[in-house]
């Protein structure tokens, strides 16, 4: 029997998540579960047309139960926001703009973490992944340049919180990656602000790398860290 790797991806409709949809259906006997915000939105529909290796499907949100899912091998908590009041000082910064960075790049992750527990246990080698930000360094903090305090503080407490999943589940391999300055609609946003271009790093670029280390991570070495795709050091 052929072995089938189920992985689900949130934030998949664009940017980098819709860079991992296709990095994992182009891999044979694979499922990609794609979460959206909104399924009937033109750029969800048009995963549905993404190629496909054989024995790969991809399946919208709301239709894993009814297409029989019954583990999951890899997840990937993508989505997030990074919007422009990240940019402010913590002397300037408003309290709910905190808030909002906090429940969708800290709670979002961790209620998708509870809610696909059950199912990562069924799989024989869980992975959950954290798309985090280099800019949430704290043992670092003084080396970035900008004041990024809302979205920064956002995924620090996201890596925190990682770092506690991988203590807490000894069947499980967690792991937190900066995927670089992307160039997606926000990180393009982002760079443009601060008086460049666009961001550096293309969606392939971080996805491929992100993905190699996916696929090579074992528990022993990997699982708690906090990674960047192309291998830059960092810390906490």
């Amino acid at each position: 029997m052929i072995a089938v790797t189920t992985v689900l991806v949130t934030g998949a409709n664009k940017g980098l998540g819709r860079g991992f949809v296709q990095k994992y259906l182009s891999r044979p006997d694979t499922v990609v579960v794609a979460a959206v915000r909104n399924p009937e939105s033109e750029e969800s529909k048009a995963l549905l047309n993404l190629n496909k290796a054989q024995g790969s499907k991809l399946i919208l949100h709301q239709e894993v139960k009814k297409q029989g899912v019954s583990h999951l091998d890899i997840v990937i908590a993508n989505a997030g926001i990074f919007k422009s009041a990240a940019f402010l000082e913590v002397s300037k910064m408003k309290s709910s703009d905190l808030l909002e960075h906090v429940d969708i790049n800290v709670n979002g992750p961790v209620r998708l973490f509870q809610a696909t527990l059950p199912l990562l246990h069924a799989s024989r080698q869980p992975k959950f992944i954290a798309i985090s930000s280099g800019v949430g360094t704290i043992g670092g903090a003084e080396y970035i340049p900008w004041a990024v305090t809302s979205y920064g503080a956002s995924k620090a407490a996201l890596n925190f919180l990682l770092r506690r999943i991988h203590i807490e589940n000894k069947d499980l391999i967690a792991i937190a990656f900066h995927p670089g300055a992307v160039q997606t609609d926000e990180g393009n946003k982002a760079a443009q602000f601060f008086g460049f271009e666009a961001a550096f790093t293309s969606v392939e670029d971080s996805v491929d790398g992100i993905v190699a280390k996916v696929d090579a991570a074992t528990r022993e070495d990997t699982s708690g860290r906090f990674l960047a795709f192309d291998n830059t050091p960092l810390v906490w």
